[in-house]
């Protein structure tokens, strides 16, 4: 068995890592759903629709976050 070693994350860390999970999960929601909108099938999301759009949400939140934007987690980044 391996031995981790001891990890601190502070408060303010893991309350942005956890605001940021949840605004990405509800953009990839939003940006999959307007996908499937443009698609043959409107009412239906696929897995492609997921696909694409975790990769443009990921690119417009790294963008985001690498420019200092988004502190607070309320500003939409798709």
């Amino acid at each position: 068995m391996s031995h981790q070693a001891e990890v601190w994350i502070d408060v303010e860390a893991a309350r942005a890592l956890v605001r940021w999970k949840s605004l990405f999960a509800k953009e990839v929601t939003v940006r999959a759903r307007q996908l499937a909108a443009e698609s043959s099938e409107p009412n239906r999301v696929t897995l492609a629709h997921c696909q694409q759009a975790v990769q443009s949400v990921a690119s417009s939140l790294s963008a985001t976050l690498l420019d200092g934007g988004d502190r607070s987690g309320d500003r939409k980044i798709a």
